[in-house]
């Protein structure tokens, strides 16, 4: 998968890209607005039109995303996830849960942290409002995992770099960096898991195979914070 010359430089692209991740970190943002008028007893309708908003900043970030990386590709039909492709996803979501346990335990142990800042973070978002509830558990599990496999791998993957390790590395950081953390080790969890990911990318061609895993990681996440 080559990236394909397609007029736009190097700050073109750099520009591009920092929009869709000014446009990642919006969505939260607006749920801390949320609880805040739901603290405060302002109109439902405020809120409302707010979580039209954050729905809609998903999908024009999912396009926006898709076309930019269909755009460097030159690909545009997606390809089922075969049987080969699943076999992928389930190792790298195995490796996953070894490296976030390990760096887990790390972190309980070094610095008596029994989860990271960023799943604190999502639990306090989610326990501001009902309707935060809802949205945050809607998107983490649904609207999360394309947006940001499209924009962390689909995006950053394809246009920069030619070095394999470099577009994986890249996506890694980025990702990682992107996520709340205290801690090294709570940092590594997420670079870790950025990385898995890029890898799955790159070696299955398919951004539906990251957007798969993306959302077990998530689904079981959530489904842990729902039952605590």
């Amino acid at each position: 998968m080559e990236i394909i010359d397609r007029g736009l430089g190097w700050l073109g692209r750099v520009l591009l890209t920092a929009g869709l991740i000014v446009g990642v970190v919006i969505p939260p943002m607006l749920l801390k607005l949320i609880n805040q008028l739901y603290r405060q007893h302002q109109l439902t309708a405020w809120q409302i039109t707010l979580a039209g908003v954050y729905l809609l900043i998903f999908v024009i970030l999912a396009l926006a995303a898709t076309a930019l990386m269909r755009h460097y590709t030159g690909n545009y039909q997606s390809e089922n996830l075969q049987y080969h492709d699943w076999q992928i996803i389930g190792m790298a979501y195995l490796t996953i849960l070894i490296f976030e346990g390990g760096f887990q335990f790390i972190n309980q142990l070094l610095y008596h942290q029994n989860q990271t800042q960023n799943n604190a973070a999502i639990k306090n978002l989610m326990a501001g409002s009902p309707l935060s509830l809802w949205l945050m558990a809607l998107s983490a599990v649904f609207l999360t995992p394309i947006v940001e496999e499209l924009v962390f791998r689909g995006v950053l993957t394809n246009l920069f770099f030619q070095q394999e390790w470099l577009k994986v590395g890249l996506s890694g950081i980025v990702f990682g960096s992107l996520h709340s953390s205290s801690t090294l080790p709570s940092f590594l969890i997420y670079v870790t898991m950025g990385l898995v990911l890029a890898i799955v990318y790159r070696l299955t061609r398919k951004i539906r195979a990251a957007i798969a895993l993306h959302f077990v990681i998530n689904s079981l996440a959530i489904t842990i914070m729902l039952l605590h």
